[in-house]
């Protein structure tokens, strides 16, 4: 993966072991196509679609607010925190993916700033942003308490941490792995992914209380299931 700051599109994985590097060229590989994918993202303008940004909605702070979406992708809540009225900076460590966001949010007539950076330590000042937002990021994330505690300090008193996230992988089974996938998440990058086999919400839950975090929470929202999983959505205030 491409370090912190780097514009090559694809980067090259420096050291195979490094499991961020093998995630970050995942990501890029597949950035173009993967609004296409079925069970990716709802169709924009659906109904389905809508209901994401009715979630939304009803979880972040009053509009307009400072709202920074981590490991944002191809913008899916970066862009509906925009149309929310939100004022929304977006990072990643794949740079094909914010290319991909970039496009989306011209096509959608909505500005979201976007960096190349990583979610486990975002470069801003503290207490820069009343919200911090995430779409299934937890399960790759490496060092999520890092994450967290790094969440909490760029939150302004009484901000929100959203996350939506699923137990996509409580069964580890090697050949039922798209061999592209396979390819990234080796088993030595799967080992350092502490949330990637979850299934349940608890471990999540006692680790951003000890982080600091204030209430929370987890609910599992099948409203908001684009395939046969159910989402669980997770908050918490930084107090």
């Amino acid at each position: 993966m491409a370090e912190s700051g780097s514009t090559d599109r694809d980067p090259v994985v420096r050291h195979p072991s490094d499991a961020q590097a093998h995630i970050t060229t995942f990501w890029n590989t597949v950035a173009a196509g993967y609004d296409a994918h079925a069970g990716n993202v709802a169709e924009y303008g659906s109904a389905q679609y809508q209901r994401w940004v009715d979630v939304l909605a009803a979880v972040l702070p009053a509009a307009p607010s400072d709202v920074l979406d981590v490991a944002s992708g191809t913008g899916y809540l970066a862009l509906a925190a925009a149309s929310l009225g939100h004022r929304v900076t977006a990072v990643d460590l794949a740079p094909a993916m914010l290319e991909e966001l970039a496009a989306n949010a011209a096509a959608r007539g909505l500005a979201v700033d976007t960096c190349l950076g990583d979610a486990v330590a975002p470069d801003f000042p503290p207490a820069r942003f009343d919200a911090v937002t995430s779409r299934h990021l937890l399960w790759t994330l490496r060092k999520p308490a890092s994450a967290m505690a790094s969440w909490r300090e760029l939150l302004r008193p009484g901000g929100r941490l959203v996350a939506v996230d699923g137990f996509w992988f409580t069964k580890e089974d090697d050949g039922d792995i798209p061999a592209l996938f396979a390819a990234h998440y080796t088993e030595d990058t799967r080992a350092e992914l502490p949330f990637m086999h979850l299934d349940r919400s608890e471990p999540i839950l006692r680790m951003l209380a000890a982080s600091g975090f204030a209430d929370p929470a987890a609910e599992p929202r099948p409203d908001l299931s684009l395939g046969d999983d159910v989402p669980y959505l997770v908050t918490a205030t930084r107090i």
